[in-house]
């Protein structure tokens, strides 16, 4: 039996930044530039930021950005190990003053690229995990007990959802 082909999917990035060291439009241009016209979204709420500026310093902000093209699913692994230099290219003092997430939106779920094992995580090469984030259901995003608090309110929730639907509109032509 010959095995499925993966459908492609879009490819997520998060930058938690310093916002008196980068801007949100130069992070967006700076992923842009790497991946095409990508969709921006700037949320509100950002419950780990407190956490991170203990490494980083305080006025941190957040973008997201998503792509608008269509990608292989191995662009999770490969962006994952890019978004470590980034993020030690923008280091200062050997502190980060960005975080990067990296993430994969297909049909089914959306996947978080990690560093770290853990029992809900999967090795996907050199080193790297993917964390289950979200999955869908029945036109429904549901989270789990591990999924970070960055990503369980409503209003990202509602992007991961329309993320999905603009996905599902690409894949149908």
């Amino acid at each position: 039996m010959k095995p499925v082909v993966a459908t492609p999917g879009l490819l997520f990035a998060s930058f938690l930044y310093r916002s008196d060291l980068h801007s949100e439009t130069s992070l967006v241009q700076f992923w842009e530039e790497k991946f095409g016209k990508s969709f921006s979204f700037a949320p509100l709420n950002n419950p780990l930021a407190t956490y991170y500026s203990k490494e980083m310093g305080g006025g941190l902000k957040r973008v997201f950005c998503l792509t608008s093209e269509l990608l292989p699913r191995e662009f999770l692994l490969t962006t994952k190990l890019q978004s470590l230099g980034w993020e030690e290219n923008w280091s200062k003092d050997n502190k980060r003053m960005v975080n990067v997430d990296i993430g994969f939106l297909s049909l089914e779920n959306f996947l978080l690229a990690t560093t770290k094992s853990f029992s809900h995580r999967v090795f996907i090469g050199q080193n790297m995990f993917a964390d289950l984030t979200y999955y869908f259901h029945q036109g429904e995003l549901q989270t789990f007990p591990w999924t970070y608090p960055d990503y369980m309110d409503e209003e990202k929730k509602e992007f991961f959802l329309w993320a999905r639907s603009y996905l599902l509109q690409q894949l149908n032509g």
